[in-house]
């Protein structure tokens, strides 16, 4: 991210999903970033092209940009 993308407001998130305890993927957003509420259904898109749609069950935040978002089936 360039010092222009700051002062444009953009900026970034990195989430790191587990399911039911298990490490799931990491993702990275760019621009603005979603606001996560435990009991909310969340998508991810996995890599091979699938979609787990789970619940969101607690954030914990790792950093001031990176979240921990822990997931039931």
């Amino acid at each position: 991210m360039t010092a222009k993308d700051v002062q444009q407001g953009r900026s970034f998130c990195i989430f790191d999903y587990y399911l039911d305890g298990e490490f799931l993927k990491w993702e990275e957003v760019i621009g603005h970033c979603p606001v996560l509420i435990p009991g909310q259904d969340w998508v991810v898109n996995l890599e091979d092209g699938t979609q787990i749609t789970a619940k969101i069950v607690e954030t914990e935040a790792v950093s001031e940009d990176e979240r921990k978002i822990y997931l039931s089936s």
